[in-house]
């Protein structure tokens, strides 16, 4: 995976593995929906849901190649889906549902960078 504008990706960083893997893909996930959404513009809805899945897939299983974290990336999913939101039903809200395990891992992985972050602060 490259960019045109050579942004870096979490994976490829020296330090992506064990608990900060969690944290890169995370960054990682978010950037390779966003590119695709944007690299698929001009297509329909449908094809730009595609084609971000086919990228978070390749994601998931670039993470279990350099074998960043086995116990949080191995046998995991996340499936995109559009619903739609009662304040405003004519545009469909992208939704993701993360197989519980890497969900659970990463949800937890963020709390403890907010409370770093917080005691940072303080």
């Amino acid at each position: 995976m490259t960019t045109a504008n050579n942004e870096s990706w979490g994976f490829l960083h020296p330090e992506c593995h064990g608990r900060n893997a969690l944290m890169f893909f995370s960054w990682d996930l978010a950037k390779t929906i966003e590119q695709q959404f944007a690299l698929h513009a001009q297509s329909s809805i449908i094809v730009q849901l595609h084609e971000a899945q086919k990228a978070v897939d390749r994601l998931l299983k670039q993470y279990v190649q350099i074998q960043a974290n086995p116990d949080a990336f191995e046998g995991q999913s996340i499936e995109l889906s559009l619903e739609r939101d009662d304040a405003s039903p004519d545009t469909p809200v992208l939704a993701l549902k993360t197989s519980p395990r890497l969900e659970e891992l990463i949800l937890e992985v963020q709390a403890q960078e907010r409370e770093q972050a917080a005691r940072l602060l303080n």
